[in-house]
C-alpha cells in the first residue's frame, strides 16, 4: 500500500494518519449509537403511534444527539476519509477511484441530509403534537420513510463506495488481502439492503462497520 502512496504528493501522505483517526472516530460513533439505542431508546414494537410520538417527544434531546453523532459528525469524518483515500489512490486506478470518490461524497450528502431531517422533524412533531395530532402523526411517518430511505435502512451508496475501494485494493495490493476481502463482503451487505428490507442486513452492516472502520483506521495510521 505504501509503495503506491509514495507516488502521490507529500500533502496527501501527511493526511493519512489523520484519516486513520477519523476512521476510528466513525467506529466510536457506531458503538455509541448501538449502546444508546440498545440500552436507552429501545421501545416495544406493539405500542400505538401516539405512544411512539410521546416517547419521541419525551426523549427528543437524546434522539437529536444520536442524529448529530451518527449522521452529522459521522458524515463530516467520512467526507475527510473519502477525500484522503481518493487523493492517495487516484494514480493507481484513476477511473475507478474517481467513481468511488463520487459515490463516497454522495454517501456523505445522504447521511448529512438524514441527520438534518431527523433533527428538524423531531422539533416539528413536538410543536404540533398538542395543537394538531393528525399532522404530527403524518410527519412522524414521513420522517420514518425519509430516514429509512436515505440513511437508516438502505446502505446501497455506501456499499458501492466500499465495493470499488475493495476491488481496487485487492487488485493493486493497496490494503492487505484480508482487509480487501472484508471490504468486499461488507460492501455486498450494503448493496443487498437495496433488494431486501430485512433488518438483519442493516444490523449486520452496522456491526461489520465497527470492525471495518477500526481496521481501516489502523491500516491508515500504521507506518510503512
Amino acid at each position: 500500500m505504501d509503495t503506491m502512496i509514495n507516488q502521490t504528493n507529500q500533502g496527501q501522505r501527511n493526511l493519512k494518519p489523520l484519516a486513520g483517526v477519523a476512521f476510528i472516530g466513525m467506529a466510536l460513533c457506531y458503538i455509541t449509537l448501538f449502546a444508546i439505542y440498545g440500552a436507552v431508546l429501545s421501545t416495544p414494537a406493539d405500542v400505538s403511534t401516539a405512544e411512539k410520538i410521546a416517547y419521541l417527544i419525551e426523549n427528543k434531546g437524546l434522539f437529536n444527539f444520536t442524529y448529530i453523532l451518527g449522521y452529522v459528525l459521522f458524515s463530516c469524518l467520512l467526507c475527510f476519509c473519502v477525500y484522503v483515500i481518493g487523493g492517495l489512490y487516484q494514480q493507481v486506478s484513476q477511473p475507478a477511484m474517481a467513481m468511488a470518490t463520487l459515490f463516497g461524497y454522495f454517501w456523505v450528502v445522504v447521511l448529512l441530509c438524514t441527520g438534518m431531517i431527523g433533527i428538524s422533524s423531531s422539533e416539528l412533531i413536538a410543536s404540533l403534537s398538542t395543537a394538531n395530532p393528525a399532522a404530527a402523526e403524518a410527519i412522524y411517518y414521513a420522517r420514518i420513510l425519509l430516514i429509512e430511505s436515505l440513511g437508516g435502512g438502505i446502505e446501497f451508496i455506501g456499499g458501492v463506495w466500499m465495493f470499488v475501494l475493495g476491488a481496487v485494493s485487492w487488485r493493486h495490493g493497496l490494503l492487505s488481502k484480508a482487509l480487501s476481502a472484508f471490504t468486499l463482503v461488507k460492501a455486498a451487505i450494503g448493496i443487498l439492503t437495496l433488494f431486501c428490507a430485512d433488518s438483519i442486513l442493516r444490523d449486520l452492516f452496522g456491526i461489520t462497520g465497527i470492525i471495518w472502520f477500526i481496521w481501516m483506521g489502523i491500516a491508515m495510521i500504521k507506518k510503512p
